[in-house]
C-alpha cells in the first residue's frame, strides 16, 4: 500500500510541475481515500487547487461537490445557493442569489481547518478589513460579511469574465500586448486605492485577478492570504503567498510593504508578455531561491517585440531590494500610461529605465541564463532538508558537500539556506579564498560578524559569554561595538588557541538557542589550517546544539597530506558528520536545464550533445547554452533543426579545465595526450603499449608502471573514471 502511495505523490508532483492540476487532484484523493492525514497529499492538495484558481468563474463546468453537502441557503435565508462554483486552498465558493437585493453574488466559505486560534482571529479582522476597503472600480466588491457554523464567509460581486489566469492558459503563450498593459493598468489602480486604505494584498497572481464581461480587470482576494495560505514548506504553519509571485522579502518572512504587491504585479506582468513567469524550477524551494538570489532573464528576452520602456519597468519592479523597486503603484501606473505601443520591438538594454546607481550595472539576458536554474538534485537537497530537521530539534549536524569545481556544491548550499531561513533560521555564510593574504579563521570570522551583526550591545554581550575577550580580540567591530571587553590575558599559544576554540564554540552554541543557525562555510579546500583545527574542535558542540555547518569542497584538490584530508578523517568518526557527493547531471535533468534557461524544449539529439560535452556540469552547462544562444543555434521557441549536433568547448569551460590539467605532472600530461588520441574512451593495455612504443619515458620507470601513476593521478583530478564495469 506504502509502495502505492508513493507512486501516487509521485505522480501528483509530475503533474503539479506541469501544472496539470486536475490530474494532480485525481492522484492525490486516491492517496486521501486511504490515508486521510498524509502530510504530502494535503499540501499538493493545496497546491493544486490554488493552481486552479480560488475561484471558478461562473461558466466553469469542472467544479463539482455532492449535491447532498451543497447548503441550500445561508445568513437565515438571505443568500440562497444556486450553483458550486469551485474550491481553492481558502474558500469554497458558492453561486448564490441575494434574495434581499434581486441579485446574483459570489458566495465564498473561508476555510478554517488546521489554523489555531490566532488564525481565526486573523481571518476575521482581514475580512472586516475588506469590508471597510469601500468599492473602487479595481476592486472586486465585498458586498457582505459574516459567519456560518464558525467559518467566516464573505460576499462579492459576480464577475463573468474568468480570471487572468485562465486569459494566460487559453492563450498558451503571451497575452496581446495592449491587453497585458490594459490588465496591468487597471491592477495597478486597484493596488493604489487599497494601499491608500492601508491594506497591502500579499498575494498578487493571475488567480486573483477577474475580469468583467467588458473586460475590466478587478483585484480580489484583499488580505485573506497571509491569513489562510498554508505552505507545505513549513511545520509551524508558517504563511506565504504563492511561489510565482512572491517578493523575497516575504518568502523570508521579512517586513511586508506596498512594495511587495509591485514586485508580484511585476512577476504576474512578465507572465502576460511572455507566457511563463520569471523563475520555473522543479519544486517550491528552487523557485523562492531564485526570488531571493538571481536576477531575472529580460522579459525581452521571451519577447522581443516588447518596447524598451516596459521591459525595463518589469525589471525595476523585480528588484530583489524593495527600495530598488518603484516607490508606489501611482508610479507604476504613471510608466504603464506612457507606453507607446509603435516602439514594440525597439527591445531594452536590461537596466536602462530602472534608473539608481546601479542601473548601469544590470546583467544582460546572457548573464542572468541559466544563472539560477536548479534540476536534477532531489536527492540531494532531501538529504539537507532531513538534516536540517535533525537540527532544529536539538542535534546538530555536519554536512559536506563533495565534487567537481562547478558542479553546483555552493548552490545546492543556497537551496539549503532557502529552506532554512523560511524554517526561521539564521543563514551565516564564512567564505574561504584561493589568494593568500586572509586573515587566520577568516569564514569564521565572517560567520560570528554576520551572527552579531543585528544584535544591539546587550544582545551581544550576552551571546558572547565569558569568552568575549577571546572573539573581541579577534573581530574588531566586537571591539568596537564593545569598547569596555577587556583584552584576553595572555597565555602560551596552544593555550590561548584552545581557549579561543572554546569561546568561538559556545558562542555559536549560544546563538543557536534561541534561533536555529545554518553555518555554510565554502570552498574549505582553501581553508588556512587553524579554521580547519577549530571546525575540528567544534564538532563536539554541534552535536548538541542548534547549530547546522555545511561545508563545500572539491575532492579533486585533495591528497593525502592536505590539512583538509586530516580533519575530515576526524570528521568521518561522528555520528553527527554526513558526506553528500554531487555528481553531474543525467541527459533528463540537462534538457530540462535548457528548456528551463532557454525557454524552449531541445530535443534528445541536442541533450544528448550537451550531456556528452558537459558530463552534465552545471557552470560547463550554463556556458554551452549561451554559447548556442549567442551563435542563434537556440532561442525562446526555437531550436536549430538539425538531426545531429557537434558542440564545440566555450572559452569559459576550457579555462576551468585547462586550470584542472595544469596541476597534473609533465608524464602524465603527456600520457593523457596520447589516450585523448585514442578517443573518449581508451584502453588501458593499449595506452601501455603506445607509451613502451611511441613516447619518451624515464629510464627508471617502466611503460606500465607510469601508466598506473598517470591514471592514478588522473583519477583523484577528476580527469578520468574508470569505465569498466
Amino acid at each position: 500500500v506504502q509502495r502505492q502511495i508513493d507512486a501516487l505523490l509521485d505522480q501528483a508532483e509530475d503533474a503539479i510541475r506541469q501544472r496539470d492540476w486536475d490530474a494532480a487532484l485525481e492522484c492525490v484523493r486516491a492517496v486521501l481515500k486511504v490515508d486521510p492525514e498524509n502530510e504530502d497529499a494535503l499540501s499538493f492538495r493545496d497546491m493544486s487547487e490554488s493552481g486552479r484558481g480560488d475561484v471558478a468563474s461562473p461558466s466553469s463546468d469542472a467544479a463539482t461537490e455532492p449535491a447532498d453537502e451543497i447548503p441550500s441557503s445561508f445568513a437565515d435565508g438571505r443568500y440562497k445557493v444556486e450553483k458550486f462554483l469551485g474550491e481553492g486552498g481558502k474558500k469554497k465558493v458558492y453561486l448564490a442569489h441575494d434574495n434581499t437585493l434581486d441579485r446574483d453574488v459570489a458566495f465564498a466559505l473561508i476555510k478554517m481547518e488546521g489554523l489555531d486560534e490566532t488564525g481565526r482571529e486573523r481571518i476575521s479582522r482581514e475580512a472586516q478589513a475588506m469590508g471597510r476597503l469601500g468599492t473602487h472600480p479595481n476592486v472586486v466588491a465585498v458586498l457582505d460579511i459574516g459567519e456560518h457554523e464558525g467559518q467566516p464567509w464573505m460576499v462579492n460581486e459576480l464577475l463573468g469574465g474568468g480570471d487572468v489566469e485562465g486569459l494566460i492558459e487559453d492563450a498558451e503563450g503571451p497575452l496581446e500586448l495592449q491587453r497585458s498593459i490594459e490588465i496591468a493598468t487597471d491592477t495597478c489602480r486597484g493596488l493604489m486605492f487599497a494601499h491608500e486604505q492601508g491594506i497591502i494584498h500579499r498575494d498578487i497572481k493571475p488567480a486573483n485577478v477577474w475580469m468583467t464581461s467588458d473586460g475590466t480587470a478587478k483585484v480580489g482576494d484583499y488580505g485573506l492570504a497571509i491569513a489562510t495560505d498554508r505552505s507545505r514548506l513549513t511545520q509551524e504553519k508558517m504563511m506565504v503567498g504563492t511561489v510565482s509571485y512572491m517578493p523575497p522579502e516575504q518568502a523570508v518572512g521579512g517586513e511586508i510593504t506596498p512594495r511587495a504587491d509591485l514586485y508580484s504585479l511585476g512577476a504576474m506582468l512578465y507572465e502576460m508578455v511572455t507566457g511563463r513567469p520569471p523563475f520555473m524550477g522543479d519544486d517550491d524551494i528552487a523557485i523562492i531561491g531564485q526570488h531571493i538570489n538571481t536576477p531575472p532573464v529580460a522579459p525581452s528576452w521571451h519577447n522581443q517585440s516588447l518596447p524598451q520602456t516596459l521591459d525595463g519597468l518589469i525589471l525595476h519592479l523585480l528588484a530583489k531590494d524593495p527600495s530598488e523597486r518603484p516607490a508606489s503603484a501611482a508610479d507604476v501606473l504613471s510608466t504603464l500610461e506612457a507606453i507607446d505601443i509603435s516602439q514594440a520591438g525597439e527591445t531594452a538594454v536590461p537596466g536602462e529605465e530602472k534608473g539608481g546607481e546601479d542601473a548601469e550595472n544590470a546583467p544582460g539576458p546572457l548573464e542572468s541564463m541559466a544563472g539560477g536554474v536548479f534540476v536534477g538534485r532531489h536527492q540531494e537537497t532531501d538529504q539537507l532538508k532531513a538534516g536540517f530537521e535533525e537540527t532544529i530539534s536539538g542535534h546538530g549536524k555536519i554536512v559536506a558537500l563533495v565534487g567537481e569545481p562547478g558542479i553546483g556544491k555552493t548552490r545546492t548550499a543556497q537551496e539549503l539556506a532557502t529552506y532554512a531561513s523560511m524554517r526561521g533560521a539564521q543563514i551565516l555564510w564564512g567564505r574561504c579564498y584561493e589568494e593568500k593574504g586572509a586573515p587566520p579563521y577568516c569564514p569564521w570570522l565572517q560567520a560570528i560578524w554576520e551572527c552579531a551583526r543585528d544584535l544591539d550591545a546587550a544582545e551581544l554581550r550576552a551571546m558572547l559569554g565569558p569568552g568575549a575577550p577571546d572573539i573581541a580580540d579577534a573581530i574588531p567591530y566586537i571591539r568596537e561595538r564593545l569598547p569596555d571587553i577587556p583584552s584576553a590575558p595572555t597565555l602560551e599559544p596552544e593555550q590561548a588557541r584552545y581557549r579561543f576554540f572554546n569561546s568561538v564554540g559556545q558562542y555559536l552554541q549560544r546563538a543557536s538557542e534561541d534561533q536555529p543557525r545554518v553555518l555554510i562555510l565554502d570552498d574549505v579546500h582553501w581553508a588556512d589550517e587553524p579554521s580547519l583545527l577549530l571546525l575540528a574542535h567544534i564538532q563536539h558542540v554541534i552535536a548538541s546544539s542548534r547549530l547546522m555547518v555545511v561545508l563545500t569542497y572539491r575532492d579533486n584538490e585533495l591528497s593525502l597530506r592536505h590539512p583538509l584530508s586530516g580533519a575530515l578523517a576526524k570528521l568521518q568518526k561522528q555520528e553527527s558528520f554526513d558526506r553528500i557527493w554531487v555528481r553531474g547531471l543525467n541527459q533528463s535533468a540537462v534538457a530540462r536545464f535548457i528548456e528551463m534557461s532557454a525557454g524552449t524544449a531541445p530535443p534528445d539529439s541536442l541533450s544528448r550533445a550537451v550531456h556528452t560535452q558537459t558530463e552534465g556540469n552545471p557552470l560547463f552547462m550554463t556556458e554551452v547554452v549561451r554559447m548556442l544562444v549567442e551563435d542563434g543555434d537556440i532561442g525562446p521557441d526555437h531550436v536549430a533543426d538539425r538531426d545531429s549536433w557537434t558542440i564545440r568547448i566555450p572559452e569559459g569551460v576550457r579555462v576551468v579545465v585547462g586550470t584542472r590539467l595544469s596541476r597534473l605532472s609533465a608524464e602524465t600530461d603527456s600520457l593523457l595526450s596520447a589516450a585523448a588520441v585514442i578517443g573518449r574512451e581508451f584502453d588501458i593495455e593499449l595506452l601501455t603499449d603506445l607509451a613502451r612504443n611511441s613516447l619518451t619515458l624515464p629510464d627508471d620507470i617502466s611503460p606500465e608502471v607510469a601508466v598506473a601513476e598517470a591514471i592514478e593521478s588522473a583519477a583523484r583530478a577528476r580527469v578520468v573514471e574508470d569505465d569498466t564495469r
